[in-house]
């Protein structure tokens, strides 16, 4: 494994507080324990986080398989390889830290405008585009939750939940498959994965007993959580 003794202690409790996050919320796994995940071992990431948490997914999606909006999750998911594409191209010709501050700043932008602006009308357009800017920001600076969120901020707990589950079932594979592609996973990332597997399981699990309380915040949490994974990112490479 990449982890082990102490070290694979501490990122299975970090991670394992992350599920339960992404037990509230319908995702933050990786933007809560990505600073601990970062220091101790940052080839944890994104590889062996996304395998480790197939199960999680799985697990979400039994939960709450009656919410999920699925006709969104289809145009959702369509829009996600064009912003593969899009976050290649942009790699190859642009510096990534200017990238991740531009990205950062307009996460930001969206969250602060979001607290007075309508709802963004979930039509097949706005889902495409979102799908699209996701997977761009997940492929390019490690920020694909927030575009989410941020679509979804005003819907109920158990159609968050599932749906943003539902997009991950299908999104997580595309990405490890592209990973895969790449040379980028190898028989260390997918036994580390597996080790995993089972804390961020637990977490998830865990999250019922703090849903009722959070369900009362689910907006405010949503925006603080996108807020957060902004933040990070750009304190990520000006400070690194």
């Amino acid at each position: 494994m990449h982890v082990v003794g102490w070290a694979f202690v501490v990122i299975a409790c970090v991670m394992f507080v992350g599920a339960m996050l992404q037990g509230v919320i319908g995702f933050g796994m990786v933007i809560l324990s990505f600073p601990a995940i970062v220091v101790i071992e940052p080839e944890l990431l994104p590889q062996t986080a996304l395998i480790g948490g197939l199960p999680m997914v799985g697990f979400m999606i039994w939960k709450n398989w009656g919410s999920a909006q699925w006709d969104e999750v289809g145009w959702f998911t369509a829009g996600r390889p064009l912003g593969i594409v899009g976050a290649l191209a942009l790699l190859s010709a642009l510096d990534r830290t200017a990238l991740t501050l531009a990205g950062g700043t307009v996460v930001l932008v969206a969250v602060v405008l979001s607290i007075w602006a309508p709802q963004v009308p979930r039509r097949p357009q706005t889902l495409f585009g979102a799908g699209l800017v996701s997977s761009l920001f997940g492929t390019a600076i490690a920020i694909g939750g927030p575009p989410i969120g941020l679509l979804y901020q005003r819907e109920a707990g158990p159609q968050l939940r599932s749906t943003i589950s539902a997009i991950n079932l299908f999104g997580n594979p595309v990405a490890l498959g592209v990973l895969a592609v790449s040379g980028r996973i190898d028989a260390t990332d997918v036994r580390t994965g597996v080790a995993l597997a089972p804390f961020l399981l637990a977490g998830n699990a865990s999250s019922k007993f703090v849903i009722p309380y959070f369900d009362r915040r689910l907006r405010l949490t949503i925006l603080g959580v996108c807020a957060l994974a902004a933040a990070g990112a750009m304190g990520r490479v000006l400070f690194s």
